[in-house]
């Protein structure tokens, strides 16, 4: 297993662990490589809860082509507005993310990565390259999609 996957496989299991710079380092890991396999899947997936406290079911993680200013879609994996209302609405990359948010997303991701392989499989693109190499990240956080 990469070191990285290794840190965050840790972290989702100990949410009460400290955030250190070695989870920030692997959160920025992780979201390049999503950066990478997100546009290339075109697939949009929204995910588990990553709200604080009472605010749980505020935000939440999503993988789509996200406005990034205006007339630019960025596909990627960003912590988003979860409110109805609020449209997906992206605010933070998951490197981006505060410290206090840093143990609940990383606790989120198994969830999250076993989920939009979920997705990214009914949309027949499970045997791309993309496709199977979100395969391995979902199986090295977590049990196999």
């Amino acid at each position: 297993m990469e070191s990285f996957l290794s840190v965050l496989h840790d972290q989702a299991r100990d949410p009460q662990r400290r955030p250190d710079k070695a989870l920030d380092d692997a959160l920025a890991r992780l979201s390049r490589i999503l950066a990478q396999l997100a546009p290339a899947l075109a697939v949009e997936y929204r995910g588990p809860f990553v709200g604080l406290g009472a605010g749980r079911e505020a935000f939440c993680l999503a993988v789509r082509a996200h406005e990034e200013a205006p007339g630019t879609a960025v596909w990627a994996a960003r912590v988003c507005s979860a409110g109805p209302h609020r449209g997906l609405g992206a605010h933070w990359d998951l490197a981006a993310v505060s410290r206090l948010r840093k143990p609940v997303l990383a606790h989120a991701l198994p969830e999250f990565l076993a989920g939009y392989y979920a997705a990214v499989a009914a949309a027949g693109k499970a045997d791309t390259s993309a496709g199977r190499r979100l395969l391995a990240l979902a199986q090295a956080l977590g049990p196999g999609p």
